[in-house]
């Protein structure tokens, strides 16, 4: 009778588990849903991607753009494709559904050659984010996101075309696999670096990140910022009006990254 009981009580909680869990999925998908962004898929077409491969990468790519509500005045979404030279696979103004995206995304072409990572990120700065070629203007507040995906060691230097990249006000996310090194995806990718940094052994793996980056290309939607009297937080505040903090979420993950608050 208690066995029957006890694991009665524990296929509750496995049912309950899994139901929160797609819970939180479809908060996030809704959470990109709300969010538009002017985005950008930097992808290494080098010989040592191979085509069996990249032929992963082009599912991946269509699979983590199905989070977004792509259409000219929501997401817009654009590729460049990179290995002795980038290539613009198609810019921000190509395509104007999300099913035409991931059409292209699947059709796109494998490259093979060198890895010149440095170029790619230079090129995507001053080629695709740019007004001519579909992306919005600043005053319409689009953030402005890039997508890195390499699987090895740059043969050019990145960390000067990321500092332009980051100036120009772009959101750099690194993307690793196998033999791509981490210090190098730091040098490329925006801060927190360990919110914008990823690496998988393989590219059978690479699908399994997709749900943290889409996590982390949503945040800004799941946890707004609140706005709060600052004498509720600050004893014997001296200054006036509204302080904009961190949504809870974001307070709950900085508590936990400085050992305030268990894992």
């Amino acid at each position: 009778m208690e066995f029957r009981l006890g694991f009665r009580i524990t296929l509750v909680w496995f049912v309950l588990a899994l139901t929160l869990s797609g819970e939180r999925v479809e908060a996030q998908r809704a959470g990109c849903k709300n969010v538009h962004y002017d985005l950008a898929f930097i992808l290494d077409t080098s010989s040592s991607v191979g085509k069996e491969n990249f032929e992963k990468v082009r599912q991946w790519v269509a699979n983590l753009v199905e989070s977004f509500d792509v259409a000219p005045d929501k997401t817009r979404v654009a590729v460049v494709r990179y290995s002795d030279t980038p290539t613009t696979e198609f810019t921000l103004d190509r395509y104007r559904t999300l099913e035409d995206v991931k059409q292209a995304a699947r059709n796109m072409r494998y490259l093979g050659g060198n890895t010149m990572t440095g170029d790619a990120i230079s090129y995507t700065t001053n080629n695709i984010f740019m007004e001519q070629n579909g992306a919005r203007p600043p005053a319409r507040g689009i953030q402005k996101v890039a997508i890195l995906l390499t699987d090895g060691l740059s043969q050019d230097y990145v960390l000067e075309p990321s500092k332009a990249a980051a100036k120009a006000g772009i959101r750099m996310f690194g993307v690793g696999i196998g033999e791509a090194l981490k210090e190098e995806l730091e040098e490329i990718a925006a801060e927190p670096k360990n919110a914008h940094v990823f690496h998988v052994t393989d590219f059978n793996a690479i699908d399994k990140i997709r749900g943290r980056l889409r996590r982390r290309l949503c945040e800004n939607v799941l946890c707004p910022k609140m706005k709060v009297q600052p004498d509720r937080f600050k004893p014997n505040s001296t200054s006036y009006g509204l302080e904009e903090v961190p949504g809870m979420c974001k307070l709950l993950l900085s508590q936990r990254q400085h050992g305030q608050l268990a894992a």
